[in-house]
């Protein structure tokens, strides 16, 4: 990879659809999590933030096999919701070092997002074009590429775009994003569905008991 540059041309597609965004703690903090499963499952078992998600879906992801995570967190001021830094999703990690395959993916997928109580810590998204190096066989790419996409943040040559609560975005394994730091305390609900992706194929259904938080210094105390 080291002699190599990737080209990317990281974009979201906004729908007009929306869904209900707005519920008391009490029923945000209940809803029912899922990790890998099809979208029969997450109706069924879901409670009525899932249904609402799930009744305005864009028909496009309705007809379509699709693989379903959802995640409740409760969060502080510094908090993330998920590991920091930008990335892709669902980039086969089929290298031998087991970082994403960007020379011959076996497959090229693509994702829809929502939202609720997304202002408590919304996901970022570094949209234009880039052009990155490629990374020393077993190093961490996000890790090097990471402030490449801040700094192209930062000179005016992406915009950055925030994931609104109610709405549905589509994007792409070459779509550049990040969970940000909670900016104040609160349940924030998030859910992702994939298609055009090998896990479409093994869907597990399982429901969540447990969600992680993340910290940027966690060493700095209580």
């Amino acid at each position: 990879m080291l002699n190599t540059t990737y080209s990317f041309s990281s974009t979201v597609h906004t729908y007009a659809n929306e869904f209900q965004a707005e519920y008391p703690t009490e029923v945000v903090k209940n809803e029912p999590m899922f990790f890998n499963a099809n979208l029969a499952f997450i109706y069924e078992n879901g409670g009525p933030i899932t249904k609402a998600f799930v009744d305005n879906l864009p028909h496009t992801w309705k007809n379509e096999d699709t693989v379903w995570d959802s995640r409740v967190h409760m969060l502080m001021p510094g908090w993330f919701p998920c590991i920091p830094g930008f990335h892709h999703d669902d980039v086969p990690r089929s290298s031998i070092d087991q970082q994403p395959n960007y020379d011959d993916p076996e497959y090229r997928s693509k994702h829809i997002i929502g939202l609720v109580n997304g202002d408590i810590c919304p996901t970022e998204f570094a949209l234009g074009d880039f052009n990155l190096p490629g990374i020393v066989d077993g190093e961490i790419i996000y890790k090097h590429w990471h402030p490449l996409v801040v700094q192209h943040l930062i000179n005016g040559q992406a915009q950055s775009f925030s994931v609104p609560s109610g709405r549905y975005i589509e994007f792409d394994d070459r779509s550049f994003h990040q969970g940000t730091p909670a900016i104040k305390g609160g349940w924030r609900w998030f859910i992702r569905g994939s298609k055009d992706t090998d896990r479409t194929k093994n869907c597990t259904n399982e429901i969540r008991r447990q969600v992680q938080v993340y910290l940027e210094h966690p060493m700095e105390g209580w």
